[in-house]
């Protein structure tokens, strides 16, 4: 037994250093490839159609379509498609402005300053969550625009795309991707109100680590392990399950049928599963879109609980794609299905685990390799973590704005509740079980709610 927690602590060390150095790796490479892409020529990239799905969010869109107004202005082959929904009429009090008409207004608004129709407004007739939203919005594409080889980006309603955006977005684009990911980064302007406890300062660390040090490497590595690349067993061992993240999820137009379309309840992790078991290739952006934090744990507990949803249906992913022509072998493709679900395991068990290991050898006396761990994972690797996102935050350019500053949170109860912060996010994947207990009990629907953005960034 105290052989086995030696070896547990020891792997979690070893994986706290991996992911130390990945998050220094990575940051190293956006910021060079940031640099080279501003040079590439934007002339001849594909046409890009944002997509933004919104449900009661009055508060965070007169922001978001003026940032996207500013990308307009100098992207001629830019569009963006607002797609709100209509159920939102009869739970909004009388007098006040629902999404769709506060939208229709700053759409042909920002439509007369550019002196073309680049915002639209498409409104969703059912019941659906996001994902139908996003489905009712691609099947509008084809009365709106001629069907092309263009590409489709889903954001946010809140998010700030960076400004860079069209230059990243055409160097990535020469080689046809599947699908290109511009990473995610929850983060309040300086000066805000927002405010964070303790604990979601340290998960202020936890995103960067998962953005920068895991989603943005995961890509790269994939993309190193690509079919056709050679490598054989060794690049199946080694090429990971890439998921989707829903803010700047840009994929194909036309892949976006052979992908099943977007997926209820929660639409992107899928789209990056069945693309990575088709074999096809993925991209990511050196540059990231800032959303609004998640408040409080428990508004994160109930997010992170649709993820893990997600996870799990893996193996309906897996599902689709065998039945559909892949450039992997079925072996390649079990790979990627079983170190996605191991993934969601080790996310809600890991914290489980690792706490009893390191309760056993505290018992034990077995002091060395806890304190090499919590040296390495608990102030080490936030750290580093906190210096680098400040690297990140300091280089992003918010479009039509050239001042914005994005704040850090306090530096010490950030790195005090680092080693917290698997066990924080772990609450996703057990409220999950738990509601999902709760709902075969009573024999009702399990249902997600909606994050509500609260417009913390809006200034």
């Amino acid at each position: 037994m105290i052989r086995a927690s030696r070896l547990l602590v020891a792997a979690y060390t070893a994986r706290s250093l991996y992911v130390t150095a990945s998050m220094a790796l990575s940051s190293r490479s956006m910021r060079a490839e940031a640099a080279r892409a501003e040079h590439t020529p934007t002339g001849r990239a594909p046409a890009l159609t944002v997509i933004v799905p919104a449900l009661r969010e009055q508060k965070v869109m007169p922001r978001s379509l003026a940032h996207f107004a500013d990308l307009a202005a100098d992207w001629p082959q830019l569009r963006i498609v607002v797609v709100t929904a209509a159920r939102e009429a009869a739970e909004t009090p009388d007098g006040q402005q629902t999404t769709e008409e506060l939208c229709r207004d700053l759409a042909k608004t920002h439509n007369d300053l550019l002196g073309r129709e680049a915002f639209h407004v498409v409104s969703y007739p059912g019941q659906g969550r996001r994902a139908s939203q996003l489905n009712h919005a691609v099947a509008a594409l084809d009365t709106l625009f001629p069907p092309s080889d263009d590409y489709i980006a889903v954001f946010d309603a809140d998010a700030v795309p960076d400004a860079r955006l069209r230059a990243h977005f055409a160097q990535a684009a020469t080689e046809r991707p599947a699908m290109i990911q511009q990473p995610m980064l929850p983060a309040f302007p300086a000066g805000s109100g927002g405010r964070r406890s303790a604990v979601m300062s340290g998960q202020d660390l936890a995103a960067f680590r998962r953005t920068v040090g895991i989603e943005y490497r995961r890509i790269k590595v994939a993309r190193w392990c690509a079919p056709g690349r050679g490598g054989g067993l060794l690049a199946a061992l080694a090429r990971p399950m890439v998921y989707g993240v829903g803010s700047g999820l840009i994929v194909r137009r036309d892949k976006i049928e052979d992908i099943g379309f977007f997926q209820e309840p929660h639409d992107d992790l899928a789209v990056g599963h069945r693309l990575s078991m088709a074999g096809e290739p993925i991209a990511v952006l050196p540059s990231v879109n800032i959303v609004e934090p998640y408040q409080s744990v428990a508004s994160m507990a109930r997010a992170f609980s649709s993820v893990a949803f997600a996870n799990a249906a893996t193996r309906h992913d897996y599902r689709f794609a065998v039945a559909r022509p892949t450039r992997l072998s079925r072996t390649g493709q079990r790979l990627l299905a079983a170190r996605a679900l191991a993934d969601g395991a080790a996310w809600a068990l890991g914290p489980v685990v690792m706490t009893a290991a390191a309760a056993h050898l505290a018992v034990r006396r077995e002091h060395r390799p806890l304190a090499a761990a919590a040296l390495l994972a608990g102030i080490v690797e936030p750290v580093v973590a906190y210096r680098l996102r400040g690297r990140l935050l300091a280089d992003f350019r918010s479009p039509g704005k050239t001042d914005a500053a994005w704040q850090q949170p306090a530096p010490a109860p950030a790195v005090a509740t680092s080693l917290l912060q698997p066990a924080v996010s772990a609450l996703g994947p057990w409220l999950l079980a738990l509601r999902a207990s709760a709902a075969q009990l009573t024999g009702r629907n399990l249902r997600f709610t909606k994050t509500e953005h609260l417009g913390e960034i809006a200034h």
